[in-house]
C-alpha cells in the first residue's frame, strides 16, 4: 500500500453517514480497498487506499458498510438494498431521477462527515468511485 501521511484535519462526527457509490470487481477487492492498515496509521499516515483517494485519514469500520451487488443499477434502491443503514429517502431527494451511470457497489461509512474536494475517484487497480453526499445519521 502507499504510504501517504495523514492530512491535518479530520472528517469524524458522529452524528453523519458519507455515502459512496462505485464500480468495483468483486467484494473482496472491495475489502482490500477499504482495509485500514493500523501500523500506517502508528506512524501518522493515512491507513487505507480508500483514504488516500479520498484525503480520510482514518474511519472506524465499526460503522462501515460496504457492498459490491451482482447487478450494476442506477436505482438508490437497488444499489443500497444491502446497506441502508441511512434514511436513503434523503439521498432521493439529492437524486431524485437516479444516478447519472449504472453502479454495482454502495459504500456507507458511519461517524464520518465528508467534506472533501476529492467527489470522484477513478482508481486503476480498485475501480471507479464517486462520493454522493453526508446524511444525518439514524439514531
Amino acid at each position: 500500500m502507499r504510504e501517504v501521511e495523514k492530512k491535518d484535519y479530520t472528517f469524524s462526527n458522529d452524528e453523519y453517514d458519507s455515502i459512496f457509490v462505485g464500480i468495483c470487481k468483486s467484494q473482496e477487492l472491495l475489502d482490500e480497498y477499504l482495509e485500514q492498515d493500523y501500523e500506517l496509521l502508528n506512524v501518522d499516515c493515512i491507513g487505507s487506499e480508500f483514504g488516500i483517494d479520498f484525503s480520510i485519514n482514518f474511519f472506524d469500520e465499526d460503522f462501515l458498510v460496504s457492498v459490491v451487488n451482482t447487478k450494476m443499477s442506477n436505482n438508490l434502491d437497488e444499489i443500497f438494498a444491502n446497506a441502508t443503514t441511512f434514511d436513503i429517502d434523503l439521498l432521493k431527494k439529492d437524486y431524485p431521477d437516479n444516478l447519472d451511470r449504472l453502479y454495482n457497489t454502495a459504500i456507507v461509512i458511519g461517524g464520518l462527515k465528508y467534506e472533501g474536494e476529492i467527489k470522484e475517484i477513478q482508481n486503476e487497480e480498485f475501480g471507479y468511485f464517486k462520493f454522493l453526499g453526508t446524511y444525518p445519521a439514524e439514531e
